[in-house]
């Protein structure tokens, strides 16, 4: 693959980071190794937009829309709105810029969650996940430190999400890479194959966590996700750590995790 192919597994060249080998060095906090979330990319997301401009995976609002069945998109929005309304208008407002009740593509709409709106692509077996600004989590939740020393959620930039992402198909490999970027910078399209399965039980995703070297982990916080969800190791966090975010893939029994939240430990 060469460098500068537009995949996560190039970013590191691209933004000039670290091996994913080299651990940053450790300090003490309360007799453990600090844990500061780290700071976004100084480069920042222009260089992301020229890298996918490069690499001729920019795409238009509208493009993306033709690639909606948007007859589908229509009709499996009304059932979540009968279902869940606050949801469905959370997908909605998502989906705003790119739903064209005549258009006649192959993506049909799945669903989603707090992140990402999610749609299926039956012909490469795969499912596209769509991000951006419109969501109240931007291009995907990460994790910060506020005034008095505590770690919180907020929304996350391009950059700090793409890193993101990289460590966890670093950690957890599903297939997770991208798939484009909107011309505008202002929304992120990821693809992954479609993995048919079951959530594992908690009491088997934390025995199969222990398994690959993860120790749990409650980093100095008011929300109940990071006290409860929260892992650690060789110089990773992982939090969200929960049961809706893996699949016990029927295939071979393995346990994938997705949409884990991970960073990297800081000296």
């Amino acid at each position: 693959m060469p460098d500068n192919a537009f995949s996560l597994k190039s970013l590191r060249k691209v933004l000039g980071l670290p091996h994913a080998s080299e651990k940053p060095a450790q300090g003490h906090d309360r007799g453990n190794a600090r844990t500061d979330p780290p700071q976004p990319s100084p480069l920042g997301d222009s260089r992301i937009t020229e890298w996918a401009g490069a690499a001729g995976r920019c795409l238009e609002g509208s493009d993306f829309a033709q690639s909606l069945d948007g007859y589908q998109v229509e009709s499996e929005l009304s059932e979540i709105f009968r279902e869940t309304p606050e949801f469905g208008r959370s997908l909605a407002l998502r989906l705003a810029d790119f739903h064209q009740s005549d258009s006649e593509g192959n993506l049909s709409l799945i669903g989603g969650g707090g992140e990402a709106v999610v749609f299926g692509d039956p012909a490469n077996q795969q499912v596209i996940k769509l991000l951006g600004g419109a969501g109240k989590a931007g291009f995907g939740w990460t994790v910060d430190i506020d005034a008095e020393g505590m770690w919180i959620l907020r929304p996350g930039g391009l950059t700090e999400s793409l890193i993101r992402f990289m460590l966890a198909e670093e950690n957890f490999p599903t297939g997770l890479d991208l798939h484009a970027l909107g011309s505008d910078g202002s929304f992120l399209l990821l693809q992954q194959p479609f993995i048919v399965g079951t959530n594992p039980s908690e009491n088997d995703l934390a025995d199969w966590m222990r398994q690959q070297g993860w120790q749990a982990y409650t980093p100095p916080t008011r929300l109940d996700m990071l006290a409860q969800l929260t892992w650690r190791r060789d110089g990773i966090i992982a939090t969200d750590v929960r049961p809706e975010n893996a699949i016990l893939a029927e295939s071979d029994g393995e346990i994938y995790p997705f949409d884990i939240i991970l960073i990297r430990e800081q000296a």
